[in-house]
């Protein structure tokens, strides 16, 4: 069940993040977030920062270029969540991978991601 489920919840992830991009970019992989998803694109990162006390919720693109920093934080076994640090010149942003999802994954995915954009 909770497989189905899962499949699901990419799929309408997939859908919501398609409605954000723009000419000639491409969708690469959606991950779950605690409350909502993480999108990488050929071009950046996308996600929706959705709040626990309010309707409220924000779409937050960040370019690979102007990411300085990412951080996986490891060996929390008894934790919900694995969080993935971005940092800008202007903020960190946290995003709190859901626990099974592939957070080693993700960061190797935008690791390569940036990698490439810097060549």
């Amino acid at each position: 069940m909770a497989f189905w489920k899962k499949a699901e919840n990419r799929k309408n992830h997939r859908e919501q993040a398609s409605e954000y991009l723009v000419e000639d970019e491409q969708l690469l992989q959606t991950y779950g977030l605690m409350i909502d998803f993480v999108a990488l694109t050929n071009r950046r990162v996308i996600f929706v920062n959705k709040s626990f006390v309010s309707k409220r919720s924000e779409v937050v693109s960040i370019p690979y270029t102007k990411i300085e920093e990412i951080a996986l934080l490891k060996d929390r076994k008894l934790a919900i969540s694995n969080p993935v640090r971005i940092s800008t010149r202007s903020n960190n942003h946290h995003l709190n991978l859901i626990k099974g999802n592939d957070a080693t994954g993700f960061y190797k995915q935008l690791s390569r991601q940036i990698l490439t954009i810097d060549q």
